[in-house]
C-alpha cells in the first residue's frame, strides 16, 4: 500500500467516524418524552432509566424545603400523576397548574428528577389556575 493509499485510508476511518459520532449526537438530542400516563404503564420496564417526562404540576402538590434546595411535587396528565423529587432547586418560573418536563430516573416509585423545565405561564393565557406553592 503507497502513501497516497494510506492517507485516503486514514481520512475514510475519520470521516467514519465522525459520521458515527454525529448520529449518536443527533439520536441523544432528540429526547423521547412520555406523557405521564404513558409513563406510568411502562414505569416497571423504565425503572432506573433516564427519561423525559411531560405533565402538569398539580395544584398543592408542592412542597419546597429551601435549606435542602429540595422540591417536591405530583407531575399529571388527564389520567396519572406521579411524584417527582428535586434537589435541583426552584426553577425561576416554577407554578402549580403549568406543563412541566422532568428529567430523571424513576426508582422505587419516586421519579428523582435531575431536571425540572417548566413551560412559560405566559403563553397558555389566562385561563389556566396557576396556583401557589406551598413552603413547608
Amino acid at each position: 500500500m503507497n502513501r497516497k493509499q494510506r492517507n485516503m485510508l486514514g481520512v475514510g476511518i475519520v470521516v467514519i467516524l465522525i459520521l458515527f459520532l454525529g448520529v449518536q449526537s443527533f439520536s441523544n438530542a432528540l429526547s423521547f418524552y412520555y406523557e405521564v400516563d404513558e409513563f406510568v404503564q411502562k414505569a416497571d420496564t423504565l425503572d432506573g432509566k433516564i427519561v423525559n417526562v411531560n405533565g402538569t404540576i398539580l395544584k398543592g402538590s408542592t412542597v419546597w424545603v429551601p435549606e435542602k434546595a429540595l422540591l417536591t411535587f405530583k407531575l399529571a396528565d388527564k389520567n396519572s400523576s406521579i411524584t417527582v423529587v428535586s434537589n435541583q432547586g426552584m426553577p425561576g418560573n416554577y407554578k402549580e397548574g403549568i406543563p412541566a418536563v422532568v428529567t430523571g430516573i424513576f426508582i422505587n416509585g419516586t421519579f428523582e428528577a435531575t431536571q425540572v423545565v417548566t413551560k412559560c405561564p405566559s403563553k397558555y393565557g389566562g385561563d389556566l389556575d396557576h396556583g401557589d406553592h406551598n413552603e413547608t
